[in-house]
């Protein structure tokens, strides 16, 4: 095998091999609000499946105007999880917790409480969703694992490159393995930047993730994805 080919290949095993990404998150917009939803995306597998979720799982909301302006809008305690506003960029942190592959499968309790085990991690997730676009949604939200646009994403086609840059703790990302619904395009360079060609018309989900060994008796590492989501024109 060609060794790009090779590479991709390692790239798709590693990246489908995450427990954290077997479903994925999105955000749908609706008037004056915008709903976390999580399962199977349009695009990213036959069909749609909206799957419950405990709404205890979101850490963290934000919402953007068109000037870029955080909104001061509540965010439901119930499923789905709903912001109330009209978001020109929607951000939604969750967490799945702990998790700890054992002889018997994997399960969702740090490793301290799981016997033996085989791996153990903490599970990350975060979401963005572009309604409209501003200069200032190039910089991150957050301070976990993020995917910002460097260029306007409405302004492109089916078939054209959209250059994107990771971030993480505030700062560019190297190595981010980045994903096109689900299937990996490369990782990013020293300076956290990767071009991906944008295949489909309609909704976009372009995924990132990263792990790091992390020193907790609960877990060995922090599995962190991130999702950026909008809609092409």
């Amino acid at each position: 095998m060609h060794p790009k080919g090779l590479s991709l290949t390692l790239l798709a095993t590693a990246f489908l091999s995450l427990p954290c990404l077997g479903h994925d998150l999105w955000i749908e917009g609706q008037v004056q609000s915008r709903v976390l939803q999580y399962g199977h995306a349009v695009g990213s597998h036959q069909g749609e499946a909206s799957l419950t979720y405990p709404p205890e799982r979101v850490t963290e909301s934000l919402c953007l105007d068109r000037e870029g302006k955080t909104v001061a809008a509540s965010t439901s305690q119930t499923y789905p999880v709903t912001l109330n506003a009209d978001c020109s960029l929607t951000w939604f942190q969750t967490s799945s917790g702990y998790w700890s592959k054992t002889p018997y499968g994997t399960r969702n309790v740090p490793k301290d409480q799981a016997g033996q085990t085989f791996d153990s991690w903490l599970s990350m997730e975060g979401i963005k969703r572009l309604d409209l676009w501003h200069p200032e949604f190039s910089r991150p939200v957050g301070r976990h694992l993020e995917l910002t646009p460097l260029e306007n994403p409405f302004r492109k086609g089916k078939g054209d490159k959209l250059a994107l840059r990771a971030w993480h703790q505030g700062r560019p990302a190297a190595g981010v393995t980045v994903a096109y619904f689900g299937k990996p395009r490369g990782t990013t360079d020293p300076d956290g930047n990767i071009n991906v060609r944008l295949q489909q018309q309609g909704m976009q989900l372009i995924q990132a993730s990263l792990t790091l060994p992390l020193q907790d008796p609960r877990a060995d590492k922090v599995i962190h994805a991130s999702s950026l989501q909008f809609q092409m024109p």
